[in-house]
């Protein structure tokens, strides 16, 4: 969500404040400031939600962001660091109470990260494997930082200004850094943002919820679906199984390779190697390829196997072949979105997509496999005497 700037923020909610004389017009190219603020990444501002504390708002209170997920956690290392503003208490009506302030470039980012690193306690919960306790070591949640800096680039309207900074020291919140008394005595009042900037994580939500569902539906139901029906329906005349098996995997596979367009557009799972996101990411494009085979692999299938003839040799090999892969990618789909059920950003979300798999596709699963048994059992009683080879044959 956008706000209007703070004057007028301040008049809507009924408040009265005045920007200092820092911020009496939009920051341009080039002007000093003085920023305070908490300091957060923003692969978990678009989250929504703590990467490693997913029952908090990220921008609802950055107090609880761990230094370990600020500095170790290798998706957030990889995105660009932010400062965040406090917005003024009465003009809070959400969760949200503290706005995007200021994006750091390349070298600012740097020091945050050393800094933190020297603050950061080592024996925090959870262990902060890279800081090194040299300024302090007492840190385990809420960086927060106070800094002269300089513009690079102003605000856009839908990102913070980009700042490079000069000076940079650890603060506290009820300790201003800024203005002739502050700890910083910086002989700048603290810059208000010209633009108020919140996130709420919501694109990242839908994206999530998107991919998790389609991948449900696709790995978790309708392709472990076409297995079991080309496994146990076979029994039955005129190719029925390959009628009902071949739609089946035609409609999963459209389902997962949605789900994976939306995971290659929305997340950077690969940049964080050894992450659980870096293994589920790693698990999920290794099902996809091999589901994306599938479909050639029978495409060019060679003739069956005729009965009472010599056996077709390329047959049993591409019998050996399609199969495996079928049920491997299955097996290791399990693994897959079981991993990926922990990820959500919310963890009612978690809730509810472990229920739809474990529960829900799981229960359809075991009824048709129960249903395949149970109809293969009786059904042969019933037309074995008048069955024709020919109607047994495979496709």
């Amino acid at each position: 969500m956008k706000l209007a700037s703070l004057p007028k923020l301040a008049a809507i909610a009924g408040l009265s404040v005045m920007p200092s004389a820092t911020n009496a017009r939009e920051l341009q190219t080039a002007d000093e400031i003085c920023v305070e603020g908490y300091v957060m990444d923003f692969f978990c501002i678009e989250r929504g939600t703590l990467f490693d504390n997913p029952s908090v708002v990220s921008l609802a209170e950055p107090e609880r962001h761990s230094v370990h997920c600020l500095v170790d956690v290798a998706p957030c290392l990889a995105s660009p660091y932010e400062v965040l503003f406090a917005l003024p208490e009465a003009s809070v009506t959400s969760d949200i109470k503290h706005a995007r302030g200021w994006r750091l470039d390349d070298s600012s980012k740097d020091q945050i990260i050393a800094l933190a690193r020297g603050v950061g306690r080592i024996a925090a919960s959870p262990t902060c494997t890279t800081c090194t306790e040299d300024s302090g070591g007492s840190l385990d949640n809420g960086f927060h930082a106070g800094m002269l800096a300089t513009v690079v680039t102003p605000s856009d309207g839908t990102n913070p200004a980009v700042i490079t900074i000069n000076r940079v020291e650890h603060s506290f919140p009820d300790t201003p850094f800024c203005g002739v008394n502050g700890v910083g005595n910086t002989g700048l009042e603290a810059s208000v943002p010209s633009v108020i900037i919140t996130a709420s994580g919501s694109n990242f939500e839908k994206a999530a919820r998107a991919h998790g569902a389609l991948m449900l539906i696709g790995w978790g139901w309708l392709l472990p679906s076409g297995v079991i029906v080309a496994k146990l329906f076979r029994h039955r005349p005129n190719g029925f199984w390959f009628k009902i098996h071949r739609p089946l995997q035609m409609l999963g596979l459209a389902c997962t390779i949605a789900g994976f367009a939306i995971a290659l557009v929305n997340f950077d799972v690969f940049s964080g190697k050894g992450s659980i996101s870096h293994i589920h990411g790693s698990l999920g494009a290794t099902v996809m390829t091999f589901g994306m085979l599938q479909p050639l692999n029978a495409f060019i299938r060679p003739h069956p196997n005729q009965e009472g003839k010599e056996r077709n040799i390329k047959r049993t090999i591409w019998e050996i072949v399609h199969k495996g892969g079928g049920y491997g990618s299955c097996l290791l789909a399990v693994a897959t979105i079981s991993i990926g059920t922990t990820l959500l950003p919310n963890v009612d979300d978690q809730k509810k997509y472990q229920m739809a798999y474990g529960i829900g596709a799981g229960c359809l699963l075991l009824f048709l496999a129960v249903f395949g048994i149970y109809d293969k059992s009786n059904y042969q009683e019933v037309v074995t005497l008048d069955a024709k080879p020919e109607d047994h044959v495979d496709p």
